[in-house]
């Protein structure tokens, strides 16, 4: 009987301790929804997300045409004179950056100004991939940008300046797997900030 007691004692408090971390973690992560870029840098980087397949083709999903059409504002903007698209190839027989390259040219991006990082695989290899000794603004989803903090500053983008700023939902709406995403990011927050050295 003594042992069911502090077995359920046990559990109770491993219950308690995994609901206040999961809540301080979902708290920082919130915490970064609104970031938003109002100074220049000299390039905006766009991470990559999943592109799903189309009627014509492979197409961006509504996070990666949401990332992309933010970098287009703020170059339209005038806050940038360049655009890093960074991602990996897609199942669906197109690489995440081509998907994004078209979208920004249709926007009326001059193909000059973007710089095509097809290494991108995750957000720590597009963060690794950068130049430190430029300014960036760097573009993602709200419930994606804690990590990208993480990162940037484990990797010393700050030395030079970079700026979060998470994309509008111009695809409209949030997306039905969120709270999926949000959870994803929590676990990866964790690892990152445990085991993860530059």
């Amino acid at each position: 009987m003594l042992m069911i007691y502090r077995f359920i004692t046990y559990v109770r408090k491993a219950s308690l301790a995994i609901i206040i971390i999961s809540s301080l973690l979902l708290a920082h992560i919130i915490s970064f929804y609104w970031h938003t870029a109002s100074s220049k840098a000299d390039c905006v980087v766009v991470f990559g997300a999943a592109v799903w397949p189309g009627y014509y083709g492979p197409v961006a999903s509504d996070a990666l045409s949401d990332r992309t059409l933010a970098a287009a504002s703020l170059y339209r903007q005038g806050l940038v004179g360049c655009i890093v698209l960074s991602g990996a190839d897609s199942i669906y027989g197109a690489h995440e950056v081509d998907v994004m390259t078209d979208i920004l040219l249709e926007q009326g991006v001059a193909a000059d100004d973007l710089v095509l990082d097809r290494e991108g695989v995750n957000t720590l290899s597009t963060i690794m991939h950068l130049d430190t000794d430029k300014s960036y603004i760097l573009v993602s989803n709200d419930f994606h940008l804690a990590r990208i903090g993480l990162l940037a500053k484990r990797a010393g983008l700050d030395e030079h300046g970079f700026t979060l700023h998470a994309a509008d939902y111009s695809s409209g709406g949030r997306y039905a797997k969120e709270p999926y995403f949000v959870a994803r990011e929590g676990v990866a927050l964790v690892y990152y900030f445990f085991y993860t050295l530059f």
